[in-house]
């Protein structure tokens, strides 16, 4: 439960440094997710390789930290178990659909729900004009994602993966608040998550077929969990002194950059409805950062 002192802080507008945080994280989430769809190696590989990287630059921070704050703790132990969840979820959903598709529509289940749970658990809500832009954000990533020809099931995961999306940035924007340092919070949770994904890759492959199939491009996956940890690193941070649900509705924003790189880079069909709905994130995402 926040202070009274520290509620009204944390309901007020996006500070300009907030905006430029969660701006710069949508571009990385984007860019790191497109490399990952855009690769045609082993799902699993790139999972251990993704693994490396963010334990790698856990570890070389770790040394120089320490502990994040004792209450901070159960918010860690949740966070790691959703994010096994997260990715199994994300590898699934990529094997059976298109990037513009999963991508969009699992981001955009995620703003409205995080805002429900910070309402309920941190206190926080949105003034009119930035709530409006939150459904904006939602909205128009739905747009973007929902495709009449996806196959269900690529929809369903997608969904699902969403749910996981929202609980795992709720829970993980409260730890960091406790923790007394937001980046020693990333440290730990990239670090303690990293055990047992590289403990399922070994299960899943082998020893000899995992090891085989990460030498055929490995600082592409090292490279993912590395701008993985940065971006995340960079949400928490700024949710630390900034509303939650509207810093994440502004991370969304990596819809647009997702559709960017889809239509430019992996050659995938937009239409125009998509960029419509880029249009419209553009807008609430104007909206939660200036009104």
């Amino acid at each position: 439960m926040l202070a009274c002192g520290e509620r009204r802080a944390h309901t007020r507008g996006v500070p300009p440094l907030a905006i430029a945080a969660a701006m710069t994280s949508a571009i990385i989430h984007a860019s790191w997710n497109a490399a990952l769809k855009g690769g045609r190696g082993d799902r699993i590989v790139d999972a251990f390789l993704i693994a490396i990287g963010g334990m790698i630059t856990a570890v070389a921070l770790f040394v120089t930290m320490g502990v994040p704050a004792a209450a901070s703790w159960p918010y860690l132990a949740t966070s790691v178990v959703i994010h096994l969840i997260y990715w199994t979820l994300l590898f699934r959903a990529y094997d059976l659909g298109d990037l513009s598709h999963i991508y969009t529509l699992s981001r955009g289940t995620a703003p409205l729900l995080v805002a429900i749970g910070a309402m309920l658990t941190a206190h926080e809500t949105p003034p009119l004009l930035k709530a409006v832009g939150m459904v904006l954000v939602s909205i128009g990533v739905l747009c973007v994602g929902i495709s009449p020809n996806a196959p269900v099931s690529a929809s369903v995961w997608a969904i699902v993966l969403g749910v996981s999306i929202a609980a795992y940035s709720l829970t993980d924007a409260l730890g960091a608040r406790l923790s007394g340092n937001p980046l020693l919070y990333v440290v730990w949770t990239s670090g303690l998550m990293g055990v047992p994904m590289v403990a399922f890759c070994f299960w899943r492959r082998g020893a000899k077929q995992l090891i085989a199939g990460s030498r055929v491009a490995p600082w592409r996956g090292i490279g993912i969990g590395i701008l993985s940890f940065a971006g995340y690193g960079l949400v928490l941070w700024a949710q630390t002194f900034a509303p939650i649900a509207q810093v994440t509705a502004l991370r969304e924003t990596s819809v647009v950059w997702g559709a960017l790189i889809a239509f430019f880079v992996l050659r995938e069909d937009t239409g125009s409805r998509r960029w419509l709905g880029a249009i419209i994130v553009a807008a609430g995402a104007i909206l939660i950062a200036f009104a």
